[in-house]
């Protein structure tokens, strides 16, 4: 069982990886204020999550400011906390999940991609206790599956998974489940399999098995994640501003894309997850390429499920100065 101490940061920290991270927007462009040192003010909607590593890299490491912009951060208790932060111009830079996005721009919400936040990393995984009998893929038919999001990118992923490895998704229940919460269902049996994600899934690791180690692989190797965003209209408004944010952000993914240990110290520093539990953990990845394809691919099996009302080109979103 986890301590006090332990579960107070776990309860902090995840949020997750398959939901909105950080925000959405469509109406305001986001009032721009200058710093007393003559920098633009950003204002950046974040949670403390592991794949908002590249968000605070960005402002320790001195990224923004080598850019002329002086990162503020606001702090978001739930994702959903992002999209009215936007669009009443409380925060001018956040992100998405791609299955959010795609579900929000479906509803006519303008926003505009300005870069990934994160990978995902084989780190999407659903787990079975050791002594749940559950041993194989096929022992889920007639059982309940917790995850901690439904009708989005990872749950159409892990249809389409089972079903290529031979089982009835129809006689399976899947189940909401919060974050923290997966461990605490899966050891009581309210449900029979979970979501469970890092770095929480390492502290049982001795408890599960990984019944689908990667139900994310049909997407290729590390396929986005999330998406960093703007409003449209603010990237229309300001687009020398959002070009200098998109060149600060691209900096702190290539530090974290050749670092591990600038990965490690940042999460720690968001989350307060202890260093040495990060190293044993599956955290993301990160980069800067855009996988425009696979996150593609990822909003036609949403279709495919009918999580996704009609088409979204993503393409279409990228912020071109």
């Amino acid at each position: 069982m986890l301590n006090r101490s332990k579960r107070s940061w776990l309860l902090a920290a995840l949020t997750l990886a398959v939901a909105a991270v950080t925000s959405a927007a469509c109406g305001s462009g986001g009032t721009v204020t200058t710093s007393s040192g003559g920098d633009v003010v950003v204002k950046i909607g974040l949670l403390p999550i592991t794949g908002a590593a590249g968000f605070k890299v960005a402002q320790t490491k001195g990224f923004f400011k080598q850019e002329g912009l002086t990162a503020t951060q606001v702090n978001l208790r739930t994702p959903a906390d992002g999209v009215p932060n936007l669009l009443n111009g409380k925060t001018n830079l956040g992100a998405l999940n791609v299955g959010n996005l795609a579900q929000a721009v479906s509803k006519g919400v303008g926003l505009k991609i300005i870069g990934t936040t994160y990978y995902a990393n084989n780190d999407m995984s659903l787990f079975a206790m050791k002594n749940s009998g559950i041993t194989k893929p096929k022992d889920l038919e007639g059982k309940k599956i917790g995850l901690v999001q439904l009708e989005n990118v990872n749950h159409a992923a892990l249809l389409g998974w089972l079903t290529q490895h031979g089982v009835d998704t129809s006689k399976i229940k899947f189940v909401l489940v919060p974050v923290p919460d997966m461990p605490a269902a899966l050891r009581s049996g309210q449900v029979d399999a979970g979501q469970v994600l890092y770095p929480l899934a390492q502290t049982m690791v001795n408890e599960v098995t990984a019944i689908v180690p990667n139900m994310m692989e049909s997407f290729g190797a590390q396929p986005v994640q999330g998406y960093t965003i703007v409003s449209g209209k603010f990237a229309t408004e300001h687009p020398d501003i959002v070009a200098k944010m998109q060149t600060a952000l691209k900096k702190a993914n290539d530090l974290l894309a050749t670092d591990p240990n600038a990965t490690v110290a940042a999460v720690h520093s968001l989350t307060g997850a202890p260093e040495q539990l990060l190293r044993a953990s599956r955290l993301p990845a990160f980069g800067n390429d855009l996988k425009l394809q696979s996150s593609q691919e990822q909003v036609a099996l949403m279709m495919k499920y009918g999580f996704l009302d009609k088409p979204v080109n993503l393409a279409s979103l990228v912020f071109h100065q």
